[in-house]
Protein backbone atom coordinates (compact mmCIF):
# COMPACT_ATOMS: atom_id res chain seq x y z
CA UNK A 1 0.00 0.00 0.00
CA UNK A 2 3.11 2.25 0.53
CA UNK A 3 4.28 1.45 -2.63
CA UNK A 4 1.44 2.46 -4.24
CA UNK A 5 0.95 6.03 -3.07
CA UNK A 6 4.48 6.17 -3.51
CA UNK A 7 4.36 5.38 -7.12
CA UNK A 8 1.08 8.32 -7.55
CA UNK A 9 -1.97 6.16 -6.93
CA UNK A 10 -5.20 8.47 -6.61
CA UNK A 11 -6.37 5.52 -4.19
CA UNK A 12 -5.81 2.01 -2.47
CA UNK A 13 -8.68 -0.42 -1.51
CA UNK A 14 -7.80 -3.01 0.24
CA UNK A 15 -10.53 -6.05 1.08
CA UNK A 16 -10.55 -8.89 3.24
CA UNK A 17 -12.78 -11.57 4.43
CA UNK A 18 -15.76 -10.31 7.05
CA UNK A 19 -14.57 -10.44 10.67
CA UNK A 20 -14.17 -11.77 12.73
CA UNK A 21 -13.61 -15.55 11.21
CA UNK A 22 -14.66 -15.79 7.58
CA UNK A 23 -11.55 -16.08 6.30
CA UNK A 24 -9.38 -19.22 5.09
CA UNK A 25 -6.22 -17.69 6.68
CA UNK A 26 -7.52 -18.15 10.44
CA UNK A 27 -6.45 -14.33 11.20
CA UNK A 28 -5.40 -13.09 8.75
CA UNK A 29 -8.23 -10.75 8.07
CA UNK A 30 -7.88 -9.11 11.90
CA UNK A 31 -4.22 -9.05 11.69
CA UNK A 32 -4.92 -6.96 8.39
CA UNK A 33 -7.52 -4.59 10.02
CA UNK A 34 -5.22 -3.80 13.15
CA UNK A 35 -2.48 -2.93 10.78
CA UNK A 36 -3.84 -1.22 8.38
CA UNK A 37 -6.23 1.05 10.97
CA UNK A 38 -2.56 2.08 12.26
CA UNK A 39 -1.37 2.91 8.90
CA UNK A 40 -4.20 4.79 7.84
CA UNK A 41 -4.30 7.15 10.88
CA UNK A 42 -0.53 7.53 10.20
CA UNK A 43 -0.69 8.74 6.40
CA UNK A 44 -4.04 11.34 7.28
CA UNK A 45 -1.37 12.52 9.89
CA UNK A 46 0.94 13.03 6.88
CA UNK A 47 -1.74 14.88 4.73
CA UNK A 48 -3.44 12.05 2.82
CA UNK A 49 -7.25 12.21 2.08
CA UNK A 50 -9.11 9.57 4.29
CA UNK A 51 -11.20 9.25 1.20
CA UNK A 52 -8.02 7.50 -0.73
CA UNK A 53 -7.49 4.57 1.40
CA UNK A 54 -10.44 1.98 2.35
CA UNK A 55 -10.27 -0.89 3.95
CA UNK A 56 -13.93 -3.12 3.51
CA UNK A 57 -15.20 -6.32 4.05
CA UNK A 58 -16.49 -8.55 1.13
CA UNK A 59 -16.66 -12.24 0.56
CA UNK A 60 -16.71 -14.10 -3.09
CA UNK A 61 -19.92 -14.03 -3.31
CA UNK A 62 -20.61 -10.62 -3.06
CA UNK A 63 -19.57 -9.39 -6.37
CA UNK A 64 -22.51 -6.57 -6.44
CA UNK A 65 -21.08 -5.07 -3.08
CA UNK A 66 -17.92 -4.99 -4.44
CA UNK A 67 -18.65 -3.97 -7.59
CA UNK A 68 -20.44 -0.92 -6.17
CA UNK A 69 -17.16 -0.34 -3.53
CA UNK A 70 -14.85 0.25 -6.13
CA UNK A 71 -17.70 2.42 -7.94
CA UNK A 72 -17.85 4.59 -4.31
CA UNK A 73 -14.17 4.68 -4.53
CA UNK A 74 -13.88 5.88 -8.12
CA UNK A 75 -16.59 8.93 -7.35
CA UNK A 76 -14.53 9.91 -4.21
CA UNK A 77 -11.41 9.93 -6.31
CA UNK A 78 -13.38 12.22 -8.80
CA UNK A 79 -14.75 14.49 -6.19
CA UNK A 80 -11.14 14.98 -4.73
CA UNK A 81 -9.78 16.27 -7.77
CA UNK A 82 -6.24 15.07 -9.90
CA UNK A 83 -4.71 18.36 -8.56
CA UNK A 84 -5.87 17.68 -4.80
CA UNK A 85 -4.15 13.94 -5.45
CA UNK A 86 -0.92 15.25 -7.30
CA UNK A 87 -0.52 17.74 -4.52
CA UNK A 88 -0.86 14.96 -1.49
CA UNK A 89 1.42 12.43 -3.97
CA UNK A 90 3.88 15.25 -3.83
CA UNK A 91 4.15 15.67 0.09
CA UNK A 92 4.05 11.91 1.19
CA UNK A 93 6.71 10.98 -1.46
CA UNK A 94 9.87 11.26 0.58
CA UNK A 95 8.22 10.35 3.85
CA UNK A 96 7.36 7.26 2.19
CA UNK A 97 10.46 6.56 0.79
CA UNK A 98 12.02 6.79 4.11
CA UNK A 99 9.49 4.38 5.18
CA UNK A 100 10.28 1.67 2.42
CA UNK A 101 14.54 2.34 2.74
CA UNK A 102 13.67 1.57 7.01
CA UNK A 103 12.11 -1.84 5.80
CA UNK A 104 14.29 -2.44 3.17
CA UNK A 105 17.18 -2.27 5.86
CA UNK A 106 16.12 -4.32 8.16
Amino acid sequence: MIEAFRLGAAGVLITACHLPSDCHYISGNVRMQTRMSALAGMLQKLGLSPERFRVDYVSSAEGEKFVNIVKEMNEQMKALGKEKILLENAKLRPTLENMLKRKAAK
